[in-house]
């Protein structure tokens, strides 16, 4: 790059506040041209407003916006992306009926349209030149989108966003927020091998939760507190733990896991799996699960651990087996039984089945365990008691939100997660179900997390884990198993001190 050439992009003094809360306050930062650069930050630092003001859905209160040294006034997401802003977001908004190229090039069809007659072949093909390109091998652009995992349909988002520079005639700056969140490790490295070749095109901001992948692509690093910038510096000039402290203003635990507060479980069981199968995914799996227990599974995305937790929960009806709480059959199939019987399922795709985002705080607190809430006739709901119960909780778990009237889907998507998490703790369970708890949040939010998970099997609940994170299945499980292909494949007590390596677990992931 020329020592010369313009940035590629530069915020200068933006700022921006929602209802007179501030969610950013005078925000600068330069994207140099080619770059990759990563934003940093705990849930609430306003990592999403900075991505709104770019991609031009937010309009800031005061600063400026600069692309390539002329300043921008972004006031539509089109607009934006005439300038090459394009942006890969943490929650998928691809349209499922719509074949992989149609999402790809979903409002530029005229382009390759000649006389009113669209070219899809021209289409197709520049699809799947965008898709070689990335190296991203299992993906067909004639495939129906809906029909994708939710791995795949995450590379198909990143593709849409490079795909932009065969559009209009501009270098893009892309935007990627928490690309890898649902990416296996194969996966996850065929797109930083992409970001590597593109970066000569292309200008990256990545938000991530993941330090790994900050540190394994981003050049320079812009560390986010409180809606304000901290530092901005080279990525060979700090690490994981320096900047966790910039982030999150105190030093890392050593003990991030809280193994410290990890206790041996009862005896008495309180879930019981026998022979669970579902076509094509599990095969005939068993296992007890203790009071205070926390159980983890392990395995490579597609390994099966996702069906077993929700066919547990009652979800997804499986083909064969049974599942007892407290020796009380679930029926195949039956969320309610299994919510009557005490089981809570925080989801990994928390906006399509943990919130309804168009719902208030205490809408979605309350909604599982209506009848703590009623009034004294049981025929009416209690503002006071619905009141009480949805504070309570928000301050217990640190929601970030101008309080319990605000609607689900203005939160980040770390608040959000909490709020999955409080409305099952609210009602009280007898078994929590987590897949992905962790997915999305930011290391001071996982840490309180993690805290919570400790206090619910202290108090005697039984946790089934599922995490494509080891390092936090080790650390909070009692016990694992592992996954591969529909079958478990090995078991692994997790005592304190005596915690098995992740390469005694990978080794029967694979």
């Amino acid at each position: 790059m020329s020592l010369t050439a313009k940035p590629a992009l530069e915020l200068d003094g933006i700022s921006k506040a929602y209802n007179g809360i501030p969610a950013i306050q005078s925000v600068s930062f330069t994207l140099k041209k080619n770059q990759v650069l990563g934003l940093v930050g705990e849930n609430g630092a306003g990592k999403s407003t900075i991505l709104g003001v770019i991609n031009g859905v937010v309009s800031p209160d005061s600063g400026h916006l600069r692309i390539h040294g002329a300043d921008a006034a972004f006031g539509h997401p089109d607009e934006a992306a005439r300038h090459g802003v394009a942006t890969v977001f943490q929650e998928q908004g691809l349209i499922p009926q719509l074949l992989v190229y149609e999402n790809m090039f979903l409002g530029r069809e005229a382009k390759y349209s000649v006389g009113g007659i669209l070219r899809r072949q021209s289409m197709i093909a520049e699809a799947q030149a965008v898709l070689d390109d990335l190296n991203i091998d299992n993906v067909d652009p004639r495939a129906v989108t809906g029909d994708l995992s939710f791995g795949q349909r995450q590379l198909v988002e990143i593709a849409k966003a490079f795909a932009l520079a065969r559009v209009y005639p501009v270098e893009p700056i892309i935007l990627l927020d928490e690309p890898t969140s649902a990416l296996s490790e194969k996966e996850a490295a065929k797109l930083f091998d992409g970001i590597q070749h593109w970066r000569s095109k292309a200008s990256i901001i990545i938000v991530s939760h993941s330090m790994a992948d900050i540190f394994r692509c981003c050049d320079e690093i812009v560390a986010l507190k409180d809606g304000n910038v901290v530092a901005q510096l080279a990525a060979g000039e700090t690490s994981p733990d320096g900047l966790h402290e910039l982030i999150v203003g105190r030093k890392r635990e050593e003990e991030y896991y809280k193994e410290f507060r990890q206790r041996d479980p009862g005896d008495r069981v309180i879930l019981s799996a026998k022979g669970l199968r579902k076509e094509g995914a599990v095969a005939e799996i068993s296992f007890d699960l203790r009071e205070g227990e926390i159980l983890g599974f392990a395995g490579v995305l597609g390994a099966g651990k996702s069906v077993v937790a929700s066919m547990v929960a009652g979800l997804t009806p499986r083909d064969g087996g049974e599942v007892q709480v407290g020796g009380r059959a679930i029926a195949s199939g039956s969320s309610y039984q299994a919510i009557s019987e005490g089981i809570g399922y925080v989801p990994a795709e928390r906006n399509l089945a943990g919130i309804i985002g168009a719902h208030s705080l205490e809408w979605n607190l309350t909604l599982p365990g209506l009848s703590r809430v009623m009034d004294r006739s049981g025929l009416s709901i209690s503002s006071r008691k619905s009141a009480e119960l949805a504070n309570f909780w928000l301050k217990r778990l640190r929601v970030r939100a101008a309080g319990r009237g605000a609607l689900a889907r203005s939160l980040s998507g770390g608040n959000q997660q909490k709020v999955v998490f409080a409305k099952w703790l609210a009602r009280g369970v007898r078994v929590l179900v987590l897949d992905e708890p962790g997915r999305g949040l930011d290391v001071g939010a996982k840490e309180e997390i993690y805290d919570l998970i400790r206090d619910i099997a202290a108090e005697g609940t039984a946790v089934l884990l599922i995490s494509d994170n080891l390092p936090e299945l080790i650390g909070l499980s009692n016990r694992i198993l592992v996954m591969r292909k529909g079958q478990v494949t090995a078991e692994f007590k997790a005592d304190v001190g005596a915690k098995p390596e992740e390469s005694a677990i990978v080794k029967h992931m694979i």
